[in-house]
């Protein structure tokens, strides 16, 4: 049976073993992983978490001349507000703003007529209509009203079963979102004609970071179909037929990379996220292989090392132990980056964990066997508790709580808003790290502010509400 046949994917949990709640040592990751069944973990208490409503906003936002609904309560709106704050935003945000009465009695012709209205006044080429919590527990018929109104309008109409409960880990969100994209606008396999174009698969990229990776593909004489980062519904169609696939990272496009060759033919190249200096070497060197290229790649390769060097300076992170809290490809290509800058991990905390990463993991237990990694996703307070005891001298992060880690008198810095890919990026980061070192007049203020967490959390163990899963 095809992959795209249900009307979402697996979970994670179920493809990839992937955990949400774990803290150890990365020697104990690594042998775990190598068993056929990874224990799961649940937390007793949750401080805060994204949910996959979230992360399928996040590719949903990005596909052109589009308009998305949100089936459900007007709250669940709320969750597209970032990406149009963010500017990164291509799509038209409605909400079918369901009360108690619809929610018991069903509301699919509220939601035909929102689709009707919706095309009539902005003409677009697809229409997403997404699922929530409260359509997955009364089953409004979503489906019944997309076949009858894409034969009416000649409309792409994609539904998108967002639940909110099939997974702990969020980043199931990328892949519901992706699996109907590919579900009902990629076309028949059957029908395809192949051209030589290659797919470089951009999943809620920095804008900086894609242009980046497309600037050096293109130096290989590369012709680049991305996708979905401000794709077309055309481009999908498209994408079908590619040469091959290159992902920009190893984790959020997985599904779509796995999907078209599965399904479709087209072969996913395995490379890992091209961050640093050697990282973006190996990343470029796997692709030119690939296409018979690796001359061309190994010149352009020494050229880019040359004028980083140049830019670098005298810059190292010597002497620096460094506590890195990403997502988890951002932080195990960020941790590679520090390393390769002089630098001394001392600690991680990454939003999942899963087969993904086992590569990474054997070299690393291979390396630093001790290495603590926390795995987590909002947890601020066991976060805290563990840079307290570690004590690093830089905390490099995304913006949820780097004022919490900063009260602790620790230089923070935002790697959200950075673009981190490519020889530019290993200049960027060095340049935001060398500001933040200087200049920790800002830290050591706010550490004279009280934690706001009360003593008693931090007399317990990090992994205090981490549980085995008992079935």
């Amino acid at each position: 049976m095809s992959p795209l046949r249900p009307k979402a994917p697996r979970s994670r949990e179920k493809r990839l073993d992937t955990l949400g709640a774990w803290l150890g040592t990365v020697s104990v990751a690594s042998k775990e992983f190598t068993g056929d069944e990874i224990p799961q973990r649940i937390r007793t208490f949750a401080q805060s978490s994204n949910d996959d409503l979230l992360y399928a906003l996040r590719i949903l936002a990005r596909i052109r001349d589009s308009v998305t609904i949100i089936h459900g309560p007007r709250g669940c709106v709320a969750a597209g507000l970032h990406h149009v704050a963010s500017g990164r935003n291509n799509t038209h945000w409605v909400v079918t703003n369901l009360d108690e009465r619809d929610t018991i009695m069903g509301a699919d012709g509220k939601l035909r007529k929102s689709v009707v209205a919706l095309h009539r006044r902005y003409h677009p080429s697809v229409i997403f209509i997404v699922g929530n919590p409260v359509i997955a527990i009364n089953n409004d018929d979503i489906q019944s009203v997309v076949e009858e109104l894409h034969e009416e309008l000649g409309l792409a109409i994609v539904p998108v079963y967002v639940t909110g409960f099939s997974s702990q880990n969020a980043v199931s969100g990328y892949d519901t979102a992706l699996h109907s994209l590919l579900k009902y606008l990629a076309g028949e396999s059957s029908i395809i004609e192949k051209n030589e174009s290659l797919n470089l698969l951009s999943v809620a990229e920095h804008p900086q970071d894609r242009k980046e990776a497309q600037h050096l593909l293109e130096k290989l004489g590369i012709t680049l179909n991305v996708i979905p980062d401000d794709a077309t519904v055309d481009l999908f169609r498209l994408a079908v037929a590619a040469r091959a696939s290159i992902p920009l990272c190893p984790d959020a496009p997985e599904y779509l990379g796995a999907i078209l060759q599965q399904t479709y033919g087209v072969p996913l190249i395995d490379v890992s996220r091209p961050v640093g200096v050697e990282g973006t070497g190996r990343w470029l060197k796997s692709i030119a292989a690939f296409l018979g290229k690796e001359d061309a790649a190994e010149e352009l390769h020494k050229g880019k090392v040359a004028e980083t060097t140049l830019q670098l300076g005298n810059f190292s992170l010597k002497g620096v132990k460094v506590y890195i809290s990403l997502s988890s490809a951002n932080a195990f290509s960020v941790l590679d980056l520090v390393e390769e800058l002089g630098g001394e991990v001392a600690g991680l905390t990454i939003t999942h964990l899963d087969r993904l990463y086992i590569r990474h993991l054997n070299e690393l237990a291979e390396r630093n066997p001790s290495l603590q990694i926390h795995v987590s996703d909002g947890q601020a307070f066991e976060e805290i508790s563990i840079l307290r005891k570690l004590s690093p001298d830089l905390y490099l992060g995304d913006s949820t709580h780097l004022g919490q880690v900063a009260r602790l008198g620790i230089p923070v810095v935002s790697l959200e808003s950075l673009a981190l890919v490519g020889y530019s990026g290993v200049v960027r980061v060095a340049r935001r790290i060398k500001t933040a070192l200087a200049n920790n007049s800002y830290g050591d203020s706010l550490a004279k502010v009280n934690s706001p967490y009360q003593d008693a959390w931090f007399r317990r163990s990090h992994n205090w509400h981490i549980k085995q899963e008992v079935k």
